[in-house]
């Protein structure tokens, strides 16, 4: 939870944090429904391709629903285990005003103010409602920055360092690391994750910051080959914490790329079954690959 959210007196003194809840818990279940009856109900067509995309029938065959409006079949007939897909179907449908955008500047004209403050109306009016029953629910699902999606809440830290990661790999020689880094986030903690998108995108993210330092030359590089050379020129690398030895902290950096490389089960095809990475494995993978890029985009990893 982060910290400014509401939590019940009885857990904010607990030894540890309130857990965020998963699924559509019992008392949340019919405010979301009104939600979606309201949403699919404002915008023609909505719940048809809402219920299209998530494949919800909205239509009996033995009649008798005449009087009931699609945005209510939408809301009433939908199982509770799809509530959270309808909804992220809606959120991609329904026009947004620039969900979660940069706040006014004080000294706007109020003319200009208000023009800006009317183009997001369909963010009050659906969108803000939406964050407040899940910020009350204490669910572990949150709107994306955009408005059109659900996503899985990140923790602040996490963000935090991924975000600094990928501004500072922001530059023309890190290539395309920050975008690769943003998507691996992105898949990882999607509404239905991605774990193979978001390891590979995390591996892609890696490569793109460290190839100016390692392989500049090499064209076709990959985090394994970028490794191999690592090791080759060891003695040509620096970071700022060496360690005792001189070595350790060039070691901490060997090994993290080690462990992001062999921990991708799913990159090639062999004689033994190919396996998918889990959501944790992606988790720590967007997690090594935020540091490394950090590592090698800010220039704590030098080569002489």
């Amino acid at each position: 939870m982060t910290e400014d959210q509401w939590t019940p007196l009885s857990d904010r003194d607990a030894p540890a944090a309130r857990a965020l809840r998963d699924g559509v818990p019992a008392s949340l279940e019919l405010p979301l429904r009104e939600w979606i009856r309201t949403t699919a109900e404002r915008y023609t067509g909505a719940a048809e391709r809402a219920a299209l995309r998530i494949d919800v029938v909205l239509y009996a065959e033995e009649g008798g629903h005449e009087d009931v409006g699609t945005g209510e079949r939408l809301a009433y007939w939908t199982p509770t285990e799809k509530l959270l897909d309808i909804i992220d179907a809606l959120l991609d449908l329904a026009p947004t005003g620039g969900w979660q955008n940069t706040p006014l500047t004080a000294s706007l004209p109020t003319w200009q103010a208000a023009l800006i403050a009317a183009n997001s109306l369909p963010d009050s009016q659906y969108r803000v409602p939406l964050q407040r029953l899940l910020n009350d629910a204490g669910s572990l699902y949150t709107i994306r920055a955009d408005g059109r999606a659900l996503v899985r809440r990140v923790d602040s830290a996490v963000a935090a360092v991924t975000d600094a990661a990928a501004k500072t790999a922001d530059q023309p020689e890190r290539g395309s690391a920050t975008r690769h880094l943003r998507q691996a986030l992105g898949a990882a903690y999607a509404l239905q994750p991605d774990p193979v998108k978001a390891y590979s995108e995390a591996i892609k993210a890696v490569e793109s910051a460290a190839h100016a330092t390692l392989q500049p030359k090499h064209a076709k590089a990959t985090l394994g080959t970028m490794l191999g050379e690592f090791r080759q020129v060891k003695a040509k690398l620096s970071v700022p914490i060496a360690g005792q030895s001189g070595t350790e902290g060039l070691a901490v950096v060997e090994s993290m790329m080690d462990l992001l490389w062999t921990g991708q089960t799913s990159r090639h095809g062999n004689l033994q079954e190919t396996r998918d990475e889990t959501v944790q494995e992606a988790f720590m993978a967007v997690h090594l690959a935020s540091t490394l890029v950090q590592l090698f985009a800010s220039g704590a990893v030098q080569r002489s």
